[in-house]
C-alpha cells in the first residue's frame, strides 16, 4: 500500500492532476454530507444514529480485501473537521461487498451514503459501527487527496476497550518497538498478538494463584497487547510477514521477535479489537532459533517430550483419520520425520515421552514405530530399547506415556511401574523404572497430570467439588494436586538412599507457582528449571509464557545434576509450521514444512545432565 500522506493540504494544481490522472471522467462528489464521522460514532460503543441512512465524507486509510478484491474500507474525517470529543471516534468502516467501487488508495477523498449498521457475532459484547451502501453510485471518489494523519498509540494501553473504541476505524502509529507475544491463530487468521514486552507471562508462572501481584500481572498483560490482524476476511490467506516472502519453514515469526513502525486502522471483528496494516512493519529476529542443548562429555542425558499426539493409524499406512493426531498416513509420515529429527538431537540416554498412543507395546504400536524410525541408521551404542510394564496399555485414555533408553548407557533395574496417580478416570498413569548407572540407581517417573482444557466440576477430591476457582489455576486443579500428593506418598513408600536418586520428569500441566508444583517442592523435590537456568517456559497458551513441563529431583539425584533447562524448538514457532495439512494450501503445505525439529509439538522438550561416576565423577 501507499505510504500515508503528509498532515499538510496538496497544491490545487496536483489535486487536479491527480484527479484527472486517476479517476473516470465523470467521477466526483456532488453528494452532500449529512452528519460527520464522529456525530456517526458517538461516545458509546454503538452509535447514536443506529438504522439511519446518512451520508459522510472522509478520507481512505485502508482497503479491506476479500479473495477477489476489496470488500470494504476505512475512511476517517479530516483534522480541520475533527471535534474536540476525546471519546468520538473520527473513522469508520465502509462495508461494500461485491459493489463495484472506483478505484480506491489511502489518502484519497471518497462521499458515501450508506445505512448505520453495528456488525457483531451473536454473543460479543462490543460491535463494530459501519457504514453499508446499497448501491456503487452510493461511493464517490472525489478526485482530491486529503489529510490523514495517524493518532500515536502506545502500549500498555490506558484505557482498554473504550480506549480502542474512540480509535474506530482510525489510523494509528506505534513509535515503540514491538514483539511478538503469540502466533497461534497466524496460519489460518493472519492474526498476531503483539506486546511492548519482549515475552507476557503467565500469571501463575510467577506468582502464587489469586495472589494480588497474579491479578496485576495478569491485568497488565491485557493492556500490553494489540491483535495485528493481516487486511484480509479470508481464511489461509499467506502470510505475509516476515519480509521478504511472508513466512515458511526457514523464514519463521517467532514470539519474542521485533516489529517496528506499525502503522495501522483499529477495526474490531470476531470479539476482538484488532489493528488492519496499512503497510508491512519491518520485522527483526530478536528471538532467533537455537540449536540443541550442548552436551557435555561424560554426562547421562535424561530428557522428556510431549510429541503431540504421536498416532499411527493402524501401524501399517491405514486407520487414519485416528482419534487425535495425523489426519492422514502422509501427515504422520511428516509428523514422524520432525519428531525424530528433535529426539535424535536431543541425544538423550532416557527418554520420557508424552501424548503417544496407547495401544500397547504390539511391533504395530506408536511406540514401536517410533522407537524402529529412532534406530534406523544409528549404530548399536547409540541405539534405544523401550520399557515395557508387562500391561497391554497404560491407562484407558487414548494417550499415555512411554519411556526409552540407551541400554549401552543404562541397564534396567527391576521392572517398570504404572502408577495410579490421582483420579485414574482423570489423571493417566506415570511410568516408572529404575536404572542401574556405575553402582548408583536412577529412577525416573514420567507424567501427564490432567490437563486444564476440560472440567472436572462432577469430581471430588479430598472431599471438595474440584471447580475452577477463578484464581488461575484453570480446570482441575485439585485433581492435579491429588495426582502430586500421590506421587510423594509413592516416593516416601519407596525410600532413599544417597545412591538412590528420583526424577520426576514431563507434563504436569500446571504452571510453576501452582498448587501441584508447589507440593511437590513442599515435599522435598528440586525444582531444576529454576535451579539452573532463569524464566523458564515450554509452553505459550494466549500469548502468555511458562513451563507446563517440569524435572524436579529429590536429595540424592539433585547433587548429581550438572545441567537441566529447555530447548526453546516449539512453543515460540507459529502453529503453521506443524506437520498438518489443515487449512493449507498445496503450495504452504509445501513452504511451511521442513523435515527438522522446529514446531515438531506444542511443547518444548526438557533435559537434564547428570554426572554419575564415583565420588561425582564424569560416568563413562
Amino acid at each position: 500500500m501507499n505510504a500515508i500522506l503528509p498532515s499538510r493540504p496538496l497544491s490545487c494544481a496536483l489535486a487536479i492532476a491527480l484527479a484527472l490522472s486517476a479517476l473516470p471522467a465523470k467521477a466526483g462528489c456532488d453528494q452532500a454530507s449529512s452528519h460527520r464521522l464522529h456525530q456517526i460514532q458517538g461516545a458509546g460503543f454503538q452509535s447514536p444514529a443506529l438504522k439511519q441512512t446518512v451520508s459522510a465524507r472522509g478520507v481512505v486509510s485502508a482497503l479491506l480485501y476479500g479473495k477477489e478484491g476489496p470488500v470494504g474500507f476505512f475512511m476517517q474525517e479530516e483534522a480541520r473537521y475533527q471535534d474536540a470529543d476525546p471519546a468520538t471516534a473520527e473513522g469508520i468502516y465502509v462495508y461494500t461487498g461485491r459493489l463495484a467501487l472506483p478505484p480506491l488508495k489511502t489518502g484519497d477523498v471518497v462521499a458515501v451514503r450508506g445505512k448505520v449498521l453495528e456488525f457483531g457475532r451473536k454473543g460479543d459484547a462490543r460491535s463494530e459501527t459501519q457504514l453499508q451502501p446499497a448501491s456503487a453510485d452510493d461511493v464517490q471518489a472525489c478526485g482530491i487527496r486529503g489529510d490523514l494523519t495517524p493518532i500515536t498509540l502506545r502500549l500498555p494501553l490506558s484505557g482498554g476497550a473504550a480506549q480502542l473504541e474512540a480509535l474506530a476505524g482510525m489510523a494509528v502509529k506505534f513509535e515503540q518497538p514491538l514483539h511478538v507475544a503469540d502466533s497461534y491463530n497466524y496460519g489460518r487468521y493472519g492474526e498476531l498478538t503483539l506486546s511492548s514486552q519482549a515475552r507476557q507471562w503467565a500469571p501463575t508462572q510467577l506468582y502464587r494463584p489469586g495472589s494480588a501481584e497474579a491479578q496485576s500481572l495478569r491485568a497488565g498483560n491485557l493492556r500490553d497487547r494489540v491483535l495485528l490482524d493481516d487486511g484480509k476476511t479470508w481464511q489461509n490467506a499467506d502470510d505475509w510477514l516476515p519480509g521478504p516472502g511472508g513466512l515458511s519453514a526457514g523464514n519463521t515469526l517467532r514470539v519474542g521477535d521485533r516489529l517496528e513502525g506499525l502503522t495501522g486502522v483499529v477495526s474490531f471483528s470476531n470479539g476482538a479489537y484488532r489493528i488492519q496494516p496499512l503497510y508491512p512493519p519491518r520485522v527483526s529476529a530478536a528471538n532467533r532459533r537455537a540449536a540443541a542443548p550442548v552436551r557435555q562429555p561424560g554426562l547421562l542425558r535424561v530428557a522428556s517430550f510431549n510429541v503431540l499426539n504421536f498416532f499411527n493409524g493402524d501401524g501399517q499406512g491405514g486407520g487414519f483419520p485416528t482419534e487425535r493426531g495425523a489426519k492422514t498416513h502422509g501427515d504422520f509420515l511428516r509428523q514422524k520425520a520432525k519428531v525424530v529429527g528433535a529426539i535424535r538431537q536431543l541425544d538423550a540416554d532416557v527418554l520420557g515421552l508424552m501424548e503417544l498412543e496407547n495401544d500397547g507395546f504390539g511391533p504395530r504400536s506408536a511406540i514401536v514405530e517410533l522407537l524402529e524410525a529412532l534406530n534406523a541408521g544409528l549404530t548399536a551404542d547409540r541405539q534405544y530399547h523401550l520399557v515395557d510394564p508387562g500391561l497391554p496399555r497404560i491407562g484407558s485414555d487414548a494417550i499415555t506415556t512411554g519411556m526409552l533408553y540407551r541400554p549401552s548407557r543404562v541397564k534396567p533395574d527391576g521392572a517398570a511401574q504404572a502408577l495410579t496417580v490421582g483420579d485414574p478416570g482423570k489423571n493417566r498413569p506415570s511410568l516408572a523404572q529404575t536404572f542401574a548407572v556405575d553402582g548408583k540407581r536412577l529412577t525416573l517417573v514420567v507424567n501427564h497430570l490432567k490437563s486444564k482444557g476440560s472440567s472436572c466440576d462432577q469430581l471430588m477430591a479430598n472431599g471438595v467439588v474440584d471447580t475452577d476457582r477463578g484464581d488461575g489455576q484453570g480446570n482441575c486443579n485439585l485433581t492435579r494436586l491429588q495426582a502430586a500428593l500421590d506421587l510423594l506418598k509413592w516416593a516416601k513408600r519407596r525410600g532413599a538412599s544417597d545412591q538412590e536418586g528420583l526424577l520426576l520428569m514431563g507434563d504436569m500441566n500446571a504452571y510453576a507457582k501452582e498448587d501441584p508444583i508447589r507440593a511437590l517442592e513442599e515435599g522435598g523435590l528440586s525444582n531444576l528449571l529454576a535451579r539452573f537456568g532463569k524464566d523458564a517456559y515450554s509452553y505459550v497458551y494466549q500469548g502468555e509464557s511458562g513451563n507446563l513441563d517440569h524435572a524436579l529431583a529429590d536429595a540424592a539425584l539433585g547433587k548429581w545434576v550438572a545441567d537441566a533447562g529447555e530447548w526453546h524448538i516449539n512453543a515460540d514457532e507459529p502453529a503453521a509450521l506443524e506437520y498438518g495439512g489443515e487449512f493449507k494450501s498445496a503450495a504452504q503445505r509445501q513452504r511451511y514444512y521442513a523435515p527438522d525439529a522446529y514446531r515438531s509439538s506444542d511443547h518444548d522438550p526438557l533435559y537434564v545432565d547428570l554426572r554419575l561416576g564415583p565420588s561425582g565423577g564424569a560416568w563413562r
